[in-house]
């Protein structure tokens, strides 16, 4: 299915903001009268608040990596996700518990701190990946 040009302005305009906060505020703003930013906002606050700002922060970051370094950072947020919480509680509320409300650790987008996002990115050590 084609995404229609207001989609895909709807997308520039949300998503072009400095931060995960922003983009949040960009999509409440335009909630009540915008059906694509109503349901992409009822579909971000369904997800890990940990994982929103991981995601938000590797997709900064992967613009101006190489693919080398993507792949390393990849790796490492992986091997975080495998070891954290909200992953293993994502996979218990939808196919575990299904239709079940997950109960993310840390609950709000607001209670995720800087060094809880940090430590995703962290290198891993003799763990590291070799490419």
């Amino acid at each position: 299915r084609e995404t229609d040009s207001r989609t895909l302005e709807a997308i520039v305009r949300h998503f072009a903001q400095t931060s995960l906060g922003d983009v949040i505020g960009s999509l409440e703003r335009a909630a009540p009268a915008d059906a694509f930013a109503a349901k992409t906002l009822a579909t971000i606050r369904t997800r890990s608040p940990t994982g929103l700002h991981v995601a938000w922060r590797e997709i900064n970051a992967g613009l101006t990596l190489s693919m080398d370094e993507c792949m390393r950072m990849e790796f490492r947020i992986l091997n975080r996700m495998l070891a954290g919480h909200d992953f293993y509680e994502g996979i218990r509320a939808a196919i575990i518990d299904k239709g079940s409300t997950p109960q993310w650790r840390p609950a709000g987008i607001d209670d995720v701190s800087a060094a809880e996002v940090d430590a995703y990115f962290a290198p891993l050590g003799e763990r590291e990946l070799e490419l």
